[in-house]
C-alpha cells in the first residue's frame, strides 16, 4: 500500500551544533542532505560537504547513505556507508549531531493522538525553538501544521489566517479566512471550494476564542439535510483558534478576534482526540500565534521598506528630470543669444542687392535659423513647470510639436516616420507639456525598439466616438510576455542595462489618467507594438 507523502513520519532533531532550525519533519520520500542550499535538507555548517548524505525511505523505514562526503557519516558513533535508521539513532555529520525519531503509523486503540505525552512535550519544545528562528510566514505555517498533525494523529490538517498578507488572494477562503497550509488526504481537489472544511466550526472557534471539538454532522442530524456540510462523510473535528499572547483584553474585558485557526479532522470516525493531545495543541497554538504574528509583522515591514525604496528611486529620478529641465532651459538660452545676431544680420542682408542664387542661399539660411529658434522655444516650453490648468488643445498640434523634438532620434535610428493624422479632430482638454512628454516617451521607446533593424514608426490620430485616439506603432520585436502584466509599473523596462530607467511608461500612464483617458497596448512577437492613447473630447 502506497504511503501518503503529505504525512510526516519521522523527525530529525539537532542535539549538538548551532543551526537556526532545530527540528526537521520527514515525510516518506528521499532527501538529499548537505551544506548547499539546493539540498532537500540544507545544513549551514562549514564542516559538512555540499552534498553529504542521502536519506531514502522504503517499507516504512528510513535509510541513510554517505554521498562521498569529506568527513563521512557516523550513526551511533560508527562510520557507515549505508544503514537503516532505528528509533533514537544519533547521526553525526561533521560537527552536527542529529537525533532520528520515527513517529510510527499505527494508531493507539484509545483516544486519537499518536505521540505519548512526553514525546508531545519534546515536539512542542522543539517546535517553539524552530518557529522562533524564522520570520518566513510560509515556513512557520508548514512547521506548525506538521507538529499539530503528529500530536493529534489527524488524517487532515489546515492552517487558515486572516487575509492580511501580500498575495493572499491566491489562496482559497473559508469562513473569511485564507487557507495557508494543508496536510493529509482531502476528499476534494486542491482548488475546490472549502476542502470539505466546516465554516460553522471555524466561526464558532473564532467567536468563542476557545478550542472546538466536535463530530460532524452533530449527533441526531442527517448528513443530507444538515446545513454545515461535511462532504458526505462523518468526521471528528478539532478547531484551535490562534490568538497571540500579546493580545490582552481591552477596557471592556473583551479579547480581540483570533488571527486564524488550526483545523484538523478524521473521516469516518467518531473517536475523540485525546485530552493530552488537545492540551498540548492548545499550548502550541499560543506559541504558533506569536510566531505567525511576528512573521506577518516582518512581512509588513519588508513591504514598507520596498515601498520606501521605490519612492526613493522615484524621487531621485524626479531630481534628475528637474536637472535635465534646467539644462534644457540653459541650452535654449545659449541658442537664442547667437540666433539674435544671425537673424538680425539676415534681415540686413535682405536689404542688399543680391543675385538670385545669393537670395536663395539667404532664404535657406533663414529657414535653418527659424528651425533652430523653434527648437529653442520647444526646449524652453519643455523645461517650464507643467501648468495645472487644462485648456482645449488641438491633438494634431500636440503630435507635431512632440515629433519635432524627436527628429534627431528618428534620423539616427534608421526610422521612417509615417504620419496619418485625421483632419478636423475635436479638441481635448489637457496640459500641453504633459501630453507632449507622454508622446515623446512613446516615440523614443518605439525608436529604441527598432534600434537593430530600423523600420517604420507610424503615428496616427482619429476620432473614436467621444474620444480622440493617438496611436504610436513600431516594427520592433514586441514586448516579452513575462513583463506585459507589469508594463506600467515603475522601473520595469525591456531595454538593456543602462539604456532606460523604467519610468517612461509609468509616467505616460500617470499623464493619461490625469487627463481622464486610458491607454491600450497590443503587441505581437517579431511584428511590433502599438500604444493607443484615448483622451475624452472637450465638452463630452
Amino acid at each position: 500500500m502506497a504511503c501518503d507523502e503529505s504525512l510526516t513520519v519521522a523527525v530529525l532533531e539537532v542535539i549538538r551544533g548551532e543551526l537556526p532550525e532545530k527540528i526537521r519533519f520527514l515525510r516518506p520520500r528521499p532527501y538529499s542532505v548537505g551544506r548547499a542550499r539546493t539540498n532537500d535538507i540544507p545544513l549551514n555548517e562549514p564542516s559538512i560537504s555540499k552534498v553529504h548524505a542521502q536519506l531514502d525511505y522504503a517499507d516504512g523505514h528510513f535509510f541513510i547513505e554517505d554521498a562521498d562526503s569529506l568527513h563521512g557519516v557516523y550513526v551511533n558513533a560508527s562510520k557507515v556507508r549505508r544503514v537503516e535508521l532505528t528509533p533514537g539513532a544519533q547521526i553525526q555529520l561533521g560537527n552536527l549531531t542529529l537525533k532520528y525519531s520515527p513517529l510510527g503509523t499505527e494508531r493507539s486503540t484509545g483516544a486519537m493522538g499518536k505521540l505519548p505525552w512526553v514525546e508531545q512535550q519534546q515536539l512542542l519544545l522543539s517546535l517553539v525553538q524552530t518557529v522562533n528562528a524564522t520570520l518566513v510566514l510560509s515556513q512557520v505555517s508548514e512547521q506548525v501544521l506538521d507538529a499539530v498533525m503528529q500530536i493529534t494523529g489527524a488524517e487532515r490538517g489546515f492552517l487558515l489566517l486572516a487575509d492580511t498578507s501580500t498575495g493572499a488572494g491566491r489562496y482559497p477562503t473559508v469562513a473569511g479566512l485564507r487557507l495557508r497550509a494543508a496536510r493529509g488526504r482531502t476528499e476534494l481537489t486542491p482548488g475546490a471550494e472549502g476542502h470539505g472544511i466546516s465554516p460553522a466550526i471555524i466561526r464558532q472557534a473564532l467567536e468563542s476564542g476557545t478550542i472546538v471539538s466536535s463530530t460532524l454532522p452533530p449527533a441526531g442530524e442527517d448528513e443530507a439535510t444538515w446545513p454545515g456540510g461535511t462532504g458526505g462523510v462523518h468526521r471528528t473535528v478539532v478547531c484551535i483558534p490562534l490568538r497571540s499572547p500579546r493580545a490582552g483584553a481591552d477596557t471592556t474585558g473583551s479579547f480581540p478576534r483570533p488571527r486564524g485557526v488550526l483545523y484538523v479532522d478524521n473521516a469516518g470516525s467518531a473517536e475523540p482526540f485525546s485530552p493530552d493531545a488537545l492540551r498540548t495543541v492548545e499550548a502550541l497554538a499560543r506559541h504558533a500565534a506569536l510566531a505567525i504574528e511576528n512573521a506577518q509583522l516582518f512581512e509588513r515591514e519588508q513591504r514598507t521598506i520596498e515601498e520606501l525604496q521605490q519612492t526613493q528611486k522615484q524621487l531621485l529620478q524626479s531630481e534628475k528630470l528637474a536637472t535635465i529641465g534646467q539644462m534644457a532651459a540653459g541650452i535654449a538660452h545659449e541658442l537664442n543669444t547667437p540666433l539674435t545676431y544671425i537673424v538680425g544680420n539676415l534681415e540686413l542682408l535682405e536689404l542688399q542687392q543680391l543675385t538670385p542664387v545669393q537670395r536663395e542661399m539667404l532664404s535657406a539660411v533663414a529657414r535653418g535659423a527659424e528651425r533652430i529658434r523653434a527648437l529653442a522655444r520647444r526646449l524652453l516650453a519643455f523645461s517650464r513647470p507643467a501648468e495645472e490648468e487644462m485648456v482645449p488643445l488641438a491633438p494634431n498640434d500636440v503630435i507635431e510639436r512632440s515629433l519635432e523634438l524627436c527628429q534627431y532620434q528618428m534620423a539616427s535610428g534608421r526610422v521612417q516616420l509615417v504620419k496619418r493624422l485625421a483632419p478636423d479632430l475635436p479638441r481635448v482638454l489637457g496640459v500641453s507639456n504633459q501630453l507632449e512628454l507622454a508622446l515623446i516617451n512613446l516615440v523614443v521607446n518605439a525608436v529604441h525598439a527598432m534600434a537593430e533593424k530600423g523600420g517604420a514608426l507610424t503615428v496616427t490620430s482619429t476620432r473614436r466616438g467621444d474620444e480622440v485616439e493617438v496611436a504610436v506603432s513600431d516594427e520592433g520585436p514586441g514586448i516579452p510576455e513575462n513583463i506585459r502584466a507589469r508594463l506600467f509599473e515603475p522601473f520595469v523596462t525591456t531595454k538593456p542595462e543602462g539604456m532606460g530607467t523604467g519610468l517612461g511608461l509609468s509616467t505616460i500612464l500617470m499623464v493619461v489618467e490625469r487627463h481622464k483617458g486610458r491607454i491600450d497596448v497590443t503587441t505581437e512577437p517579431g511584428r511590433g507594438t502599438t500604444f493607443r492613447l484615448l483622451l475624452p473630447a472637450a465638452g463630452t
